[in-house]
């Protein structure tokens, strides 16, 4: 969702950061609640699995066909069967250390008869046999051999040895019970647990089933919560916020970086009633004349470079971006030659692109083109011309070039990108360049691919497609106030958003490309 973490926490302000703890100190709570409810550091967990009566007395009457039950030659004629899971629900391995009085279960009006351990490991399994009870019933036992003796001693109450138990190992008791013979036993019997765990304890749960349900309803939550919070905060790291002055502010330069730039004076107008930001399309170097003509004003010049070109003495240098260019030509320069084939799929090479801007006859191998080509271009000065030239074809335009005229032929310039696009528009064997996403207001415009391959995103970020500069815009040296507030209202990552898709790489999503001269830097 996030770009990067410093991205994200960057962009936050106070009150989404308040906003943002509050919902962690939450779900932390909501995560120690189901740890000490339904896990806990030391712990043991215990459930009923089944719980009744072996043969259901129908009003006092046997049922027919009652089973018979019979333990060491002796008829159990009230019986139940209970059977536990007891469980490891904590985080650590539990050892015999750990237990400050055994583990024990009481079975009210009920006699234990016996009990065995089942789902358990061999050792675990052997560590669990039943010791001696801890209260004798009355009878006749002491002529009777040890284990028939201790066999008879007849109680309420299970108590296991201490055991080592690991993590989320469990095991099952099997117990057989009888009435004992007061006639008060409520039926199913009535289980109660006993035994210390030091630094933990013994506790009852639900079913396997009802306690996943549980976890699951608590896990389910804590990622709503967490998916809830970050889209908030992520939409209102977006949100457009700027700090206002009053005043006027001029923005003058690129042609090709005006159609966002006005994007971004209305946004801020906007918000700040009290400032007027006026936007003048001219082109990069004019930018610069002006703005080394009025260095006490509150100005901003557009300017499109590329790479190794020097930075500006005596003025501060701001890259917000990259803009993305296409060769564009009239939909009639190209030759239809069937699907995959025509000059909107296979494009012109570099080299045929530099002897069509030459004025020169273009090596139209594929047979792609309809007409000799009349090749538009901007005006001396333009940052999108010296980007074309220094990128693409490697080499100047003719140094005298006419401007551009019906039934023009070779090279011909025009002043903007707007007047570049208007005449390709109208001619049908025009050829030119500008800014990739103004071609949906001219018809008859289409992309051509430079090397087979279109002006998309992630062909620039990879290096595959050369036609691109960076925008710098620059201010007078240590420029504040309203300079300073609409630079940085328009390098806000909601202004940044607002702007990316539309030609425009805004500098977050240059980080990870890997034309190093592409990236912004610390600028």
């Amino acid at each position: 969702m996030f770009e990067s973490v410093a991205d994200f926490f960057g962009e936050l302000s106070n009150g989404q950061m308040w906003a943002g703890a509050l919902v962690c100190a939450l779900c932390a709570g909501l995560m120690a609640f189901w740890l000490d409810r339904y896990q806990g550091w030391r712990r043991i967990s215990w459930s009923e699995v089944y719980n009744g009566p072996i043969n259901k007395h129908i009003n006092s009457q046997p049922p027919p066909g009652m089973w018979e039950i019979h333990w060491q030659g002796r008829p159990i004629s009230e019986g139940s069967l209970v059977i536990l899971e007891v469980r490891n629900s904590g985080v650590q391995t539990l050892e015999p250390e750990h237990f400050a009085a055994p583990v024990t279960f009481t079975f009210p009006g009920k006699e234990v008869v016996h009990f065995k351990v089942r789902d358990a490991g061999e050792p675990l399994e052997a560590a669990l046999r039943p010791l001696p009870p801890a209260r004798s019933a009355a009878g006749p036992a002491d002529d009777l051999p040890g284990a028939l003796r201790t066999a008879s001693r007849r109680t309420d109450t299970i108590v296991l040895p201490l055991f080592t138990l690991n993590r989320r190992e469990h095991f099952r008791l099997l117990v057989l019970l009888e009435d004992d013979g007061a006639g008060s036993a409520p039926k199913p019997p009535r289980i109660i647990s006993g035994g210390k765990l030091k630094g933990g304890r013994i506790k009852q749960t639900a079913g396997r089933a009802r306690r996943r349900w549980a976890t699951a309803i608590v896990v389910t939550l804590i990622v709503a919560l967490s998916l809830g919070a970050g889209v908030y905060a992520d939409n209102a790291s977006l949100r457009l916020d700027a700090a206002c002055s009053p005043g006027r502010l001029t923005v003058t330069g690129s042609t090709a970086f005006s159609p966002l730039a006005h994007q971004v004076k209305e946004a801020y107008e906007e918000q700040c009633h009290d400032t007027d930001v006026v936007l003048e399309a001219t082109s990069s170097s004019a930018g610069l004349d002006r703005l080394r003509a009025n260095t006490a004003a509150e100005s901003i010049a557009m300017v499109d470079t590329v790479a190794g070109q020097p930075l500006e003495r005596g003025l501060d240098a701001h890259r917000v971006g990259v803009l993305v260019y296409a060769v564009v030509a009239n939909q009639s320069l190209a030759r239809s030659l069937g699907p995959g084939e025509s000059l909107w799929e296979r494009g012109l090479r570099q080299e045929q692109l530099a002897q069509i801007f030459a004025g020169e006859e273009a090596d139209d191998e594929g047979g792609l083109l309809a007409d000799p080509p009349v090749a538009v271009v901007r005006a001396d000065g333009s940052g999108t011309r010296h980007a074309f030239e220094t990128r693409v074809t490697g080499r100047k335009s003719p140094a005298s070039v006419p401007p551009c005229a019906p039934g023009a032929t070779g090279v011909c310039s025009v002043g903007s990108t707007m007047e570049l696009l208007d005449y390709v528009n109208r001619t049908p064997n025009a050829i030119g360049y500008a800014e990739a996403d103004a071609l949906p207001f001219f018809p008859n415009v289409r992309t051509v691919p430079i090397n087979s391959t279109p002006p998309a995103k992630d062909d620039v970020l990879d290096g595959d497609y050369p036609f691109w500069a960076s925008e710098v815009l620059y201010t007078r040296a240590g420029a504040t106030g309203l300079t300073r507030n609409f630079l940085d209202f328009l390098r806000s990552r909601g202004v940044s958003k607002l702007l990316e898709g539309r030609g425009f790489l805004p500098c977050r999503e240059l980080r990870d490309s890997v034309v190093e001269e592409m990236r912004c830097g610390d600028g």
